[in-house]
């Protein structure tokens, strides 16, 4: 009696421990850490040298052309030309074709009144005196009302070529900023980057992995005393396996259970096979310790 209570002991252990520790042999893996990105080599420093360089060179064409800009604009407005020499010349004419016109208009009038108070025979020649200085009067009028366009076309041109070089003066000092914008720049990565490569770099350490909790051991069921009857022994028996199997169906849950949060918290998942297999095994051994603690007895009671 005292053997089988062993055994049936041990079989009970067996299930419960063998999960737990099959679980607690399967290595961990966890991610290794990621290596940290080392400074700045030397190839993406010589690119940011050559950017500054650009970057020099660029502000240094901006700020001529700004002082070429500047330098047209003072000699344009001292001497806008042809611009200015167009409006003066437009001014002259319309200076003449007004004095034309007032002659013309005086003429006509003067024709006119010749007209009216020329005798009877002279009226033929009054009349075409008066109707030749209206035409002329007409087209002094045309060319007035003309040469007064041509002075206005001038000056809009004259104008408007003056804003044009105020408006290029001010586009280039644009450039000038943005040039200047751009350099620092370019020369702040540069600084950076030389900063960045100067300094050591420090390698992160590695978290170790963590170990799976191990799961404690239950305590094994109480087992039934096997009385002499066959009868009793048969009940017993599947009792004692009912509760083997339970005990050990328990046990491989909780482990199984326990196996699967302590994995999902260090990323491992390759341990259920091992876990499935221990658990199997561990069953196994079990029941047929049960059995052979069982089947014994019987034995010897049928043989005598």
């Amino acid at each position: 009696m005292n053997l089988r209570r062993s055994l049936v002991s041990a079989a009970l252990v067996a299930a419960v421990v063998s999960p737990a520790a099959v679980f607690s042999a399967v290595p961990a893996f966890a991610a290794p850490a990621s290596t940290a990105q080392t400074g700045s080599d030397s190839g993406s420093i010589a690119e940011l040298e050559q950017a500054a360089a650009d970057a020099a060179k660029a502000y240094q064409a901006a700020v001529a052309n700004e002082a070429k800009v500047q330098a047209e604009l003072s000699a344009f407005l001292d001497d806008s030309q042809p611009y200015l020499g167009e409006y003066q010349a437009a001014q002259a004419a319309a200076v003449k074709a007004a004095a034309a016109k007032d002659a013309a208009n005086k003429e006509a009038e003067e024709a006119s009144l010749a007209y009216g108070h020329a005798a009877e025979a002279d009226l033929p020649k009054a009349k075409e005196r008066m109707l030749k200085a209206i035409a002329v009067a007409n087209a002094a009028i045309a060319a007035d009302e003309k040469a007064k366009a041509a002075v206005a076309a001038a000056r809009t041109a004259l104008d408007d070529a003056r804003v044009e070089a105020f408006r290029r003066l001010h586009a280039a000092g644009q450039a000038t900023k943005a040039a200047a914008a751009a350099k620092a720049a370019a020369d702040q990565a540069l600084a950076d980057a030389r900063a960045a490569a100067a300094k050591p770099v420090e390698q992160p350490a590695e978290k170790p992995a963590e170990q799976p909790a191990a799961q404690p051991a239950q305590k094994p069921a109480a087992v039934t005393p096997v009385s002499n009857t066959t009868k009793t022994s048969t009940t017993t028996n599947k009792s004692a396996a009912s509760t083997t199997a339970t005990t050990s169906r328990t046990s491989t849950t909780q482990a199984t259970t326990g196996s699967a949060t302590e994995l999902a918290d260090t990323g491992s998942n390759p341990a259920t096979p091992y876990l499935a297999t221990g658990a199997g095994l561990a069953i196994s051994l079990g029941a047929a310790a049960l059995y052979v603690s069982r089947r014994k007895p019987a034995t010897a009671r049928s043989g005598s």
